[in-house]
């Protein structure tokens, strides 16, 4: 196609040579041809190799939203899991508020729930970076880790803490047994999880041109 095109064009510059009046300008306006020529030619290869590029950065974002994708939706189910734990000590320690007497019953809540906190603690300390993950996620991803290992650690100390004190066999005094939760909760409770600006960084650089975030 392209020796078609140098073909054709020179063939037509030998047909309008015998209508130019004058040499120099028809000179002037063959080299103005060919600097078009030769411009438009190079910014075409460019393209192409830019586009070739492209589609193999294009294939390998994909790819890496596929991992941190499967990674992320493993991650919230923890997370929910997290959420659910610290809402129902919240509903144990409310009801012991309440409470005219204290119940065995309450504090075995205390002890499966415990139980549970321990369990959900060692899954999050299990979490590492997937290994094909690309190691400019990887930083940001191990902040996340990072903050969710302390959050796990400051929210299961805070239950335990609980669930050693709420013993029936040491206190049966409600009323300084919910003092001694409430200084608990307010000393050992998790600040809170805040890793929205590390997900949020992940997955815009994890844009494919062209698209938008969240797309």
């Amino acid at each position: 196609m392209f020796y078609f095109v140098l073909i054709v064009g020179a063939a037509a510059l030998i047909a309008l040579y015998r209508f130019f009046p004058n040499k120099k300008i028809f000179i002037c306006f063959c080299v103005t041809l060919v600097i078009v020529f030769c411009i438009s030619a190079f910014i075409q290869i460019r393209y192409s190799e830019k586009e070739l590029v492209s589609r193999t950065e294009i294939e390998e974002i994909r790819r890496q939203q596929q991992i941190f994708g499967d990674w992320y939706a493993d991650y919230q189910q923890d997370i929910d899991h997290l959420d659910r734990n610290w809402q129902l000590y919240h509903s144990i320690i409310k009801s012991l508020k309440t409470a005219e007497v204290y119940e065995y019953s309450t504090y075995e809540q205390l002890l499966e729930l415990e139980a549970d906190a321990l369990e959900e603690q060692a899954k999050i300390h299990a979490l590492a970076v997937p290994k094909d993950l690309n190691s400019e996620y990887a930083g940001l991803l191990l902040e996340i880790i990072k903050k969710t290992h302390n959050y796990v650690d400051a929210q299961t100390k805070t239950i335990s803490a609980v669930r050693n004190l709420a013993d029936p066999a040491k206190f049966t005094d409600l009323k300084f047994l919910n003092q001694i939760i409430k200084d608990i909760t307010i000393r050992e409770s998790p600040a809170g999880l805040f890793t929205a600006t590390e997900i949020a960084a992940i997955r815009e650089m994890l844009v494919v041109p062209g698209e938008e975030v969240g797309q």
